[in-house]
């Protein structure tokens, strides 16, 4: 989990510098992208005024060499002639150029003709300095107008001031797809998103224009923003996903191991790990079920060697026991027949002597056991069908049991197994008659798992209590009346003879399991 939490942390440190990478330089890049195009519109805005103004100036100076104004002008102000005549020539201009406004002053400042309401003459912006035509753009209420002055020369100098106007509101039409907005400035402050600059390059600040362009290139970065910001985010979650699984996967067999190494701690020796492989974990692995292996090898030598010790003590305690007790028994045996077999006694006393009998060939029966227990097993085997061989064991015990349901379970095919035929009939009997003391049911199953065959003896008795599970193989620890405490000793020497072992399931139900090698 650490290492999940560090990575995912790594992962989204990264992805979040990188996203604020990408994001300042695209900006960076997007922000100049734009300035550049704002510095382009503003110097078209103020190109095509400059233009206007020119064109405006360029006229200006070709109407004062008119001869028809020039000569209605002259007659108006030397000659006392009306002023229809400079009249019509204004308003014959305005409709040859199409001009919003031209209007003819005096030189000192009287108004002598004009069409349209363009602004009044400003002697002081307008002097006349021989210098040709003035342009300016100036503000009047909401508007700006582009202004063109002249003077007109007559026979004897100066005439007149002839100025053309123009709106500048009718220079700016929508531009349709790009909402560039192009407007006159109003007063006060620009309003959010705008440019304000002058309408003439050099000009003032009363006559300016708001130029707004549309963030497209924010709009367009935020949608990348967001785009981005979900693709890393995915990719990051997939990565840090991806990972985990690697790790769990990498490592289940670390896992499985510890697990494994707790279970052999508790004794479970032989537990191995599934997988491999030629990396360090399938080495780890490889290691650990050698090692596992080992110690259930050592286990069972070490078992082994524990059980002759305990058969090379009991064979000199038998020794030693049947020198001892064997003689004064035959002795006290062959007085009580011979008292029993009399005539002159009565019967409580020969019943007496029946009761000696019975206890001392109990206690010559127990030693011959005990001296039978304490032996070396020699096995004579034979390589025969298991699953015939214990059905034949069943079949013959059942006859002498009738009072027992013996039942039996076995694989269809031949289950080949090396082993001495009658050492495993006295095993098998051994278990069935304990089974039988406490169970009215039992059921044997043949069969193998692996290497191993076994033969498994279940009956449906109350099972072995804690105490007498812990001393279950222990020579004379019984819990059957009668017993002598060596059956199931025996039965365990005698699979171990074999190279097997034996099991025990307290229960309930009780099983007490046989393994034998299994013929290839």
């Amino acid at each position: 989990m650490r290492a999940v939490v560090v990575l995912a942390g790594s992962v989204g440190l990264t992805t979040a510098v990188l996203f604020v990478s990408v994001d300042h330089f695209v900006k960076s890049r997007f922000t100049i992208v734009h300035d550049v195009r704002l510095t382009r519109l503003i110097g078209l805005t103020q190109r095509t005024v400059s233009e206007q103004l020119a064109e405006l100036a360029s006229i200006a100076s070709l109407l004062v060499e008119d001869t028809e104004l020039v000569d209605s002008t002259y007659s108006y102000l030397n000659l006392k002639g009306g002023m229809d005549r400079p009249r019509a020539a204004v308003a014959r201009i305005a409709a040859a150029f199409r001009l919003e406004s031209v209007s003819l002053w005096t030189m000192d400042g009287r108004q002598i003709g004009a069409v349209g309401d363009g602004p009044p003459l400003s002697v002081t912006a307008f002097p006349d300095d021989g210098l040709g035509a003035h342009t300016a753009a100036i503000r009047r209420g909401d508007d700006i107008w582009l202004l063109a002055v002249a003077t007109l020369h007559g026979h004897r100098g100066r005439l007149a001031r002839l100025q053309l106007a123009k709106r500048l509101t009718t220079l700016f039409r929508p531009n349709q797809g790009t909402g560039v907005v192009v407007s006159i400035a109003p007063a006060g402050p620009p309003p959010a998103g705008a440019i304000r600059v002058p309408a003439v390059l050099g000009g003032g600040t009363d006559a300016a224009i708001d130029i707004i362009v549309p963030d497209e290139v924010g709009e367009a970065l935020a949608d990348v923003k967001t785009v981005l910001a979900l693709v890393m985010t995915g990719f990051g979650v997939l990565l840090v996903t991806t990972i985990v699984v690697f790790l769990r996967r990498m490592f289940r067999p670390v896992f499985d191991v510890i697990d494994a190494t707790l279970a052999v701690g508790r004794g479970e020796f032989g537990r191995t790990v599934a997988g491999g492989g030629r990396n360090a974990m399938g080495q780890l692995v490889q290691a650990f079920n050698k090692m596992s292996d080992d110690l259930k090898r050592l286990r069972r030598l070490e078992r082994e060697a524990q059980h002759r010790e305990q058969l090379s003590a009991i064979g000199r305690v038998a020794a030693r026991v049947a020198h001892d007790l064997n003689n004064p028994l035959t002795v006290i045996s062959n007085v009580a027949r011979l008292v029993a077999a009399r005539r002159d006694i009565d019967g409580q006393l020969q019943d007496d002597m029946k009761l000696v009998l019975h206890h001392c060939d109990r206690s010559i029966a127990t030693i011959e056991a005990l001296l039978a227990y304490g032996r070396p097993i020699r096995l004579t085997r034979q390589q025969i069908d298991l699953g015939s061989l214990c059905r034949g064991i069943a079949d013959r015990w059942s006859a002498r049991h009738a009072e027992v349901t013996l039942s039996m379970a076995a694989p269809p095919q031949p289950l080949p197994a090396l082993v001495d035929p009658y050492r495993l009939e006295q095993m098998l009997d051994n278990l069935l008659d304990n089974a039988s003391s406490f169970a009215g049911r039992i059921e044997i199953g043949v069969g193998w798992e692996g290497e191993m065959a076994f033969i498994a003896v279940t009956d449906d008795g109350p099972g072995f209590s804690a105490e007498a599970h812990e001393h279950l193989f222990e020579p004379f620890f019984t819990t059957r009346i009668g017993g002598t405490g060596l059956g199931l000793a025996s039965c365990l020497a005698i699979a171990r003879a074999h190279g097997g072992d034996l099991d025990v399931d307290a229960g309930p139900p009780t099983k007490v399991t046989v393994w034998l090698p299994s013929v290839p």
